[in-house]
């Protein structure tokens, strides 16, 4: 029988070369979202992503809420959401006062675009370029996927399949920065 291996979850990645730095953040009285490190993170993540702008936030969670709020998930709008995932990637669709959709994942563990595509295609409406839920009459306003434990979620389908019905994504990469 060959050795069992357990590949640990959450081990911390510190080392000493970033004493001079913590010495430097809690001397300055910025140990949280502010402080010249945070702006100097936003920068280097926008160079890593080759985008225009990254906001750094608290929490996944926070920054979860906040795409939620800017999408303009609303009280009792419905958003898909992945049944393998942690409770952070659910509570801020509640936050909202939405409705969950749990959606089945696939064997990576991540939402899968078949099954995603199966409940819009069969129990769900299309009506004036909104997806409304036939079984809660509930209007389906975005989907959030999650790359869990560093697997990349099938976005290529999965964005088809959010242009083809509407709905807005929220990447969930928390898990998954560059992967």
């Amino acid at each position: 029988m060959p050795e069992m291996r357990s590949i640990p979850l959450s081990v911390p990645n510190l080392s000493m070369d970033i004493l001079d730095n913590l010495k430097d953040t809690i001397e300055s009285g910025w140990v949280s979202t502010g402080g010249k490190f945070i702006k100097e993170f936003q920068e280097k993540m926008e160079k890593y992503l080759k985008v225009d702008r990254a906001v750094a936030v608290q929490s996944g969670t926070a920054g979860l809420h906040l795409a939620m709020r800017v999408l303009g998930v609303d009280r009792d709008d419905e958003v898909i959401v992945p049944t393998a995932t942690f409770i952070a990637a659910v509570n801020p669709v509640t936050y909202m006062g939405a409705e969950p959709v749990f959606m089945d994942c696939g064997d990576d563990i991540n939402l899968d675009p078949a099954k995603l595509e199966s409940f819009l295609a069969n129990e769900c409406k299309m009506d004036a370029g909104k997806v409304t839920n036939q079984q809660t009459g509930k209007e389906i306003k975005a989907i959030v996927v999650v790359h869990v434990f560093g697997n990349p979620a099938d976005m290529e389908r999965i964005m088809e399949i959010a242009a083809k019905y509407n709905l807005k994504v929220v990447e969930d990469a928390t898990e998954a920065l560059g992967s």
